[in-house]
């Protein structure tokens, strides 16, 4: 019988001097906080409603417990409350992050 042993990463991200599991890849987490921080960008232009901004805020929490691991909002944030502006802002530097990542790590593959 043939066989191989295949290489298997388990990524972790340090944020605020604390290490977190990263529980999607770079692509997964780069294009799914893309198309959340897109949707918030329409904001700007049309007046949401506000069950509209709540659901997306969920989405926010949602997609950053994901990516990261339940609980990790109440960590990062030391139990305080976390508004969608703020959370916006972690997604979009998660998601930067993840982009810069990949990116290095195909450099480093050449």
């Amino acid at each position: 019988m043939r066989e191989i042993t295949l290489r298997v990463e388990e990524p972790r991200i340090r944020i605020n001097g604390e290490e977190y599991p990263l529980r999607l890849s770079d692509m997964a987490l780069h294009s799914r906080a893309s198309a959340l921080l897109a949707a918030c960008a329409a904001f700007g232009t049309n007046l949401p409603a506000a069950e509209t901004v709540l659901q997306t805020a969920q989405e926010a929490a949602a997609l950053l417990e994901e990516a990261l691991g339940e609980g990790a909002i109440k960590r990062i944030s030391g139990g305080r409350p976390v508004s969608l502006p703020l959370a916006i802002e972690w997604l979009g530097e998660l998601a930067r992050e993840a982009a810069e990542h990949s990116v290095n790590a195909l450099l480093a593959e050449d």
